[in-house]
């Protein structure tokens, strides 16, 4: 039954624009119920009204929400009235009375719109289900503060059923998916464009449920006489747990829509924003970043194992309310790909009518066509980045950079505390910065472990911590002056395929490389027929094999029966491996800008390389630090896998057949495992010995200390017979697929590969690496029943 509408009680004289809204509205509330009033007030749907015809599986939940809202379903009994007034008492965050005039002007702004009603206490203290939140603001550089709901506070979050589809999110990976795109189109069509269309208002495009309104309603700043005001959204907010699924369930299907448009080459007629759409962008204020053309970084040969799409790029996508897309071709084919992706947004977000109240706006924000972000160019910020196709570079903007440098030297080597808050907010940029810069995973195990000797709202710096930050510091200087390529972020066919292995004696491992790669002038030990070692620098790809033994403290600190109390464990000893492994790939083969993988048959060592980065500070964050620095240095993206432990045999010999001298070694080598090109074996360096010693006992070494210069390529290979294991030693070669253009998809994401057969295949399949990219598993995502 709905609330008979209160008895009016006058408020003090109006100041602001928002207090006259708020007596209108207050008038107009003892007129009709707030039901009523709500519903009159929102007017029609943001949202098409026959959606049910859309060609898309999600088309049913976009009708429902564009007929009856999004509904707020709560786990919890309802509050009671102490509760509701406890809440009003306490009022909103400190961050909304910081910015009170500003959040005045915006809510009265909103309720303009339709999007928020703001109304005094006692008029709504009556309401069924009535929740009260605070709000706060979050400010944001270079644009206006962002109003926002402290549903967790209030546990309104912790209490909402999940009745969303989160298969609709798929906005995190879109950045990953716009690079892939990118590496894999093909260059005789030219360069790679980009556009970017805003949707403007973002979540209050979607109406909520009308009687769920009051458990959504959020308490705001008064004037001086004012009595406690409460306002309550008409639209998805911003802050509740279930804003982001909704809209994206809108968001991505528009995203399909305008795919599936690409897919079937639809031309549709000219947009009515086109004019606006064609809005160069202006010049920016900021310096560009520095150029990757300087003569230290030369760019390397083609990587022929890059599969390349046989049409012209033409795709779109979504992060959240970003639409992004891609495309290669004349002018005129651009404008087309441009047009269905406006066309599609019309199709599902109704379009301004002459009808609509004059504080209705175009659901495409006209705002950000005019500063050209619909404007198809080659090199462009995206998603707080600056793509550019030309180069093949992803760089951090200016403003990023300057705010690293900033993080880091607000925090110098002498400080001992830091606040709790500042150490969240130094994670949470350090992390969304590491998506492009390769290795950057791995420098945060110290960083986290910092956070076990948090007391209250402190936590106390240990050295590991400020080591780390040191880390960071030589990737912002690196990063500063050598841009990071795409190729180095999309994973493609191997061109190096091998095992790693490690046990108390030592380490070793194998390498297979793919006919294509070049190999480096490093001087590697072959076995004459005469059984004399000589140490060659093969023209040729071959077989490479590697060993190293532990030093004796090493070996006295292994964990075992005999020794409980030791202080390092095996599978320490295989991330040693691991990372000896990549080191050898790096200076017998061209690997920059290449995908190397490697197996293990050890679990623990596949987790942390995967993960990344540990929470202690144990030799595992260590080698996982080195591995990071080794990996951004030489510029290979590298791979893990896993191998059972009877298939691992090549490396399971190589990291115990110590005594046996290195020609002894090669000449078991050949005949256990015979190729048609002789195995090679590398020694590894003295500096790289000493740094995984020093790793294990352990002390810190500094990037300098381990990171050495591959030698020079050779300039011309050999292209005869391609060598291949005689036996069940061989190894699958494929092309990566990549998923159709209007599929959307994760490039980590992955399936087992097609390969040749080998000489038996239950022995080749252990080999077989998942490195093929997958789509979506249909075209159009949608949830399985209506809504």
């Amino acid at each position: 039954m709905l609330p008979a509408p209160p008895p009016i009680l006058p408020l003090p004289p109006a100041m602001d624009r928002l207090g006259k809204i708020i007596d209108r509205d207050l008038y107009l509330s003892t007129t009709m119920p707030l039901f009523s009033l709500w519903r009159q007030h929102r007017g029609t749907s943001n949202l098409q009204s026959r959606l049910h015809r859309l060609p898309h599986p999600a088309r049913h939940l976009l009708q429902h929400l564009a007929t009856h809202g999004a509904p707020v379903v709560l786990t919890t009994p309802p509050w009671t009235a102490t509760q509701i007034d406890a809440a009003v008492h306490r009022g909103p965050h400190k961050s909304a009375h910081d910015y009170v005039e500003f959040l005045r002007d915006e809510l009265a702004d909103m309720v303009d719109r339709s999007t928020w009603m703001v109304l005094p206490y006692h008029c709504v203290r009556g309401l069924p289900n009535l929740r009260i939140s605070p709000m706060g603001v979050v400010p944001q550089h270079e644009r206006r503060p962002r109003p926002i709901v402290d549903y967790s506070f209030s546990f309104v979050n912790h209490d909402t059923a999940q009745l969303s589809p989160p298969e609709a999110m798929q906005f995190g990976r879109a950045l990953e998916r716009l690079i892939a795109h990118i590496v894999h189109s093909d260059p005789r069509f030219g360069p790679v464009h980009f556009i970017k269309i805003d949707i403007a208002d973002g979540f209050y495009r979607v109406w909520l449920r009308l009687e769920d309104i009051p458990k959504l309603a959020v308490t705001i700043p008064n004037l001086p006489g004012e009595p406690p005001l409460v306002a309550l959204p008409l639209a998805l907010p911003m802050g509740w747990t279930q804003s982001p699924p909704y809209f994206c369930a809108v968001t991505e299907t528009i995203a399909d829509l305008a795919n599936l448009r690409l897919h079937k080459r639809r031309r549709p007629p000219p947009h009515r924003l086109e004019g606006l759409a064609n809005t160069p962008t202006p010049t920016p204020d900021e310096p560009s970043p520095p150029s990757i053309h300087a003569p230290c970084t030369p760019f390397p040969p083609a990587n022929p194992l890059v599969y390349k799409h046989r049409r012209m790029l033409a795709t779109c996508d979504v992060f959240v309310d970003d639409f992004i897309g891609a495309a290669q071709g004349s002018h005129q084919r651009l404008t087309t790909v441009r047009r269905n992706l406006l066309a599609a947004i019309d199709d599902v977000f109704r379009p301004l009518m002459p009808d609509d109240p004059p504080t209705r706006t175009e659901p495409i924000s006209t705002k950000k066509l005019l500063q050209g972000d619909a404007a198809w160019e080659t090199r462009k910020k995206i998603l707080g980045w600056i793509l550019d196709s030309v180069a093949m570079t992803i760089t951090l903007p200016p403003r990023r950079l300057q705010r690293l440098t900033t993080l880091l030297d607000a925090i110098p080597p002498t400080r001992k505390r830091l606040a709790l808050r500042s150490y969240h907010q130094l994670l949470g940029e350090l992390r969304s910065m590491a998506l492009a810069l390769p290795g950057a995973r791995g420098l945060f195990s110290h960083l986290q472990a910092a956070l076990a000797t948090a007391t209250s709202n402190r936590l106390r710096l240990h050295s590991g911590f400020h080591r780390a930050l040191q880390d960071f510091r030589w990737m912002r200087d690196d990063v500063s002056q050598r841009p990071t390529r795409l190729q180095e972020l999309v994973p493609t066919t191997p061109s190096l395929i091998g095992t790693h292995d490690a046990a108390g004696p030592g380490a070793g491992g194998v390498w297979f490389p793919h006919p294509s790669v070049t190999t480096r002038q490093a001087r590697l030990l072959l076995l004459h027929p005469d059984g004399h070692l000589h140490r060659v620098s093969p023209r040729r790809p071959g077989p490479v094999v590697w060993r190293m033994p532990f030093a004796l403290p090493v070996q006295t600190q292994l964990v075992s029966a005999d020794n409980p109390t030791g202080k390092i464990n095996n599978s320490q000893l295989e991330l040693v491996g691991a990372f000896l492994q990549d080191e050898v790939a790096a200076h017998c083969f061209a690997v920059r800008e290449r995908t190397i993988k490697s197996s293990t048959d050890n679990l623990n060592t596949l987790y942390w390389h995967r993960r990344g980065s540990v929470t202690t500070t144990s030799p595992t964050a260590t080698l996982l630090r080195h591995q990071a620095i080794h990996q951004r240095f030489h510029r290979y993206l590298p791979l893990r896998d896993y191998i059972p432990g009877l298939d691992n045999r090549m490396a399971d010999d190589a990291s115990r057949l110590f005594h046996l001298s290195n020609a002894e070694f090669l000449a078991y080598f050949n005949q256990a495992y015979p190729q048609i090109t002789p195995w090679a074996l590398y020694t590894i360096h003295p500096s790289m010995r000493s740094t995984v010693t020093s790793a294990l006992l352990p002390s810190r070494s500094p990037p300098a200390s381990f990171l050495r210069d591959p030698a020079k390529l050779h300039t011309t290979g050999m292209r005869g017979s391609l060598f291949a294991p005689r036996y069940p030693w061989i190894l699958p070669w494929t092309r990566s697929v990549t998923a159709s253009p209007t599929c959307k998809s994760s490039p980590t994401d992955s399936d087992t590969a097609t390969s040749t057969p080998a000489a038996e295949l239950c022995a080749a399949r252990p080999w077989r690496m998942p490195y093929a990219t997958l789509g979506k598993r249909s075209r159009l995502w949608g949830p399985p029943t209506h809504a």
